[in-house]
């Protein structure tokens, strides 16, 4: 499966998961701040699984938007963007450089892990984010690998 097929699909699952749980739960505002977390992790959730391919689009414009995150930090002077590029960079480099395709990272468990940090921003959006994750797992036909 190609990247756009797993941002598409991942893009449509997160949607509905977003609008699901915010007309029946009211699990979500719809403040500009929460549309676009939500939707830059959709994105990146829904391609993570890929990161340890090592010459694939998905890594290089990981690399490219961890920088890019790292420099808007540095000029800033915001140490959120500093460590959340920092920390971006760092995993896709590992995930890239010591994992095999579809090992490891591609499992419930290396989604749980990756998902673990948003806990602290909102649990709605670990959900979210694991829902997008799910959804590659899925598409790649492995979706209840647990290790």
């Amino acid at each position: 499966m190609d990247w756009k097929a797993h941002l598409t699909y991942g893009s449509i699952v997160g949607i509905i998961f977003f609008l699901c749980t915010w007309k029946f739960i009211g699990w979500f505002d719809l403040s500009l701040v929460t549309i676009i977390t939500s939707i830059l992790i959709i994105a990146i959730y829904s391609l993570l699984a890929d990161c340890d391919h090592p010459i694939s689009t998905i890594t290089y414009t990981f690399f490219g938007f961890s920088i890019i995150v790292l420099l808007f930090g540095v000029f800033l002077k915001n140490d959120f963007y500093i460590y959340f590029g920092l920390a971006f960079l760092i995993f896709t480099f590992i995930c890239a450089k010591f994992f095999k395709h579809r090992g490891p990272i591609h499992s419930l468990l290396a989604g749980a892990i990756f998902c673990l940090p948003l806990y602290f921003i909102g649990n709605e959006f670990a959900l979210l984010a694991f829902i997008s994750f799910w959804s590659h797992l899925w598409l790649d036909k492995i979706p209840f690998k647990f290790v």
